[in-house]
């Protein structure tokens, strides 16, 4: 039974394998819709972000003494640093933004059916990490903003030891300890931080590239045209809004409002709205929820009505992030107040797309199946 196991594992993951999609490179036939320029874009901001991130380790110092005027002397003193700097951000940006997009994309189209399951996990885990890469970056200025948005991310995972078995482990105080080096946000922390996002990006291409190599696919499927055009986009908008550097990380002057990058504000204002207990435990159930939708959604069906309680939940998910995103750069949420009211919201739609679904499959079961005329028999010629 063992063995059997193990060989339609071994069978699911060689099917899936070789459909696999890291950057679309085996859907060159629907390069011609914008949507499908996101895989290659993906792979493009990738190199920018990376190739950058090599040029700044030159001249940057990741002490908590040395760190901040190492940016300063990026910005202002190295030739051309402003640029590499501006284009390491914005490259970063943007690819947070492609991997969100394509998320989309591959989830309302659901591209994650079979046999793209493996494609649509590692694309999801792609986001993982690259949200992991983004805050670690983030505390490397060592400005005020980065190391209060920093603690604040560093204190969810404290909220596990809450929970009613294991809480008494002190989980989530470990993992917190892991990644601080110690009780509070120091060198050990920018050292750990330094590592990781050093390591995510580069370790991620060098298995991106070992699996090319092998497969002989082509990295980018799209034209000269918008490579030419998205690197004139990130050198402009480098000029126009140099990276900030802010002032210098002080770890007795809490600064208000405490803001991360734009990728995190919805999960900010998610904690600001939940009990301890949830705030830890929201965004774990739902990347389990994202890495698990291939095996979840058991429709027949591809188009978003089709698959009514899942497009409900993906509506769902892209107007809460946008919404959250906004309360919260705006400061206008009403803390006792909103929680009671986004509930019931969610219960209510939640309700509705699961009565919707059943609905969908019930009439689909009622509809007659149309048998398949009988062949005649063949007519001999004499």
């Amino acid at each position: 039974m063992v063995a059997d196991l193990a060989g339609r594992t071994r069978d699911w993951f060689r099917e899936r394998r070789e459909k696999l999609d890291l950057f679309d490179e085996t859907l060159v036939a629907r390069q011609e819709n914008p949507i499908y320029l996101l895989g290659p874009l993906l792979y493009y901001f990738w190199l920018i972000t990376v190739a950058t991130g090599l040029l700044l380790m030159i001249w940057y110092e990741p002490t908590t003494t040395g760190a901040y005027s190492s940016i300063e002397r990026i910005q202002h003193e190295v030739p051309l640093g402003w640029l590499i700097r501006g284009l390491h951000k914005y490259g970063a940006d943007a690819l947070i933004t492609v991997i969100f997009l394509r998320l989309w994309r591959m989830y309302f189209l659901a591209e994650y059916k079979k046999p793209g399951e493996l494609s649509w996990m590692l694309a999801f885990l792609g986001l993982v990490l690259g949200m992991i890469s983004g805050i670690t970056g983030y505390l490397l200025i060592w400005n005020q903003r980065a190391f209060w948005a920093a603690k604040v991310v560093l204190t969810t995972p404290v909220y596990f030891d809450e929970l009613p078995i294991i809480g008494s482990l002190k989980f989530g105080s470990m993992i917190a300890y892991v990644f601080l080096g110690g009780p509070a946000i120091g060198q050990a922390t920018i050292t750990r931080f330094y590592a990781l996002h050093f390591g995510i990006s580069l370790v991620l291409l060098i298995l991106a590239e070992v699996l090319f190599f092998r497969t002989r696919r082509k990295r980018m499927n799209m034209s000269l045209l918008p490579i030419v055009l998205f690197t004139a986009m990130l050198i402009v908008i480098s000029y126009i809004l140099p990276a900030e550097s802010g002032r210098r990380a002080d770890p007795t002057r809490t600064p208000l409002p405490i803001l991360s990058d734009w990728y995190f504000l919805a999960l900010y204002q998610y904690v600001k709205y939940t009990p301890p207990l949830w705030a830890g435990l929201g965004p774990g159930l739902l990347i389990n929820f994202g890495m698990l939708v291939p095996f979840l959604d058991r429709s027949r069906g591809r188009r978003p009505l089709e698959r009514p309680f899942f497009f409900v939940v993906g509506v769902l998910a892209v107007v809460y992030f946008l919404v959250f995103t906004a309360l919260i750069m705006f400061n206008i949420a009403v803390i006792d107040r909103d929680p009671f009211l986004i509930m019931l919201f969610t219960l209510a739609v939640l309700s509705a797309g699961f009565v919707w679904e059943l609905r969908y499959r019930k009439k689909q079961a009622q509809r007659p199946t149309v048998s398949p005329a009988p062949a005649r028999p063949a007519t001999v010629h004499s």
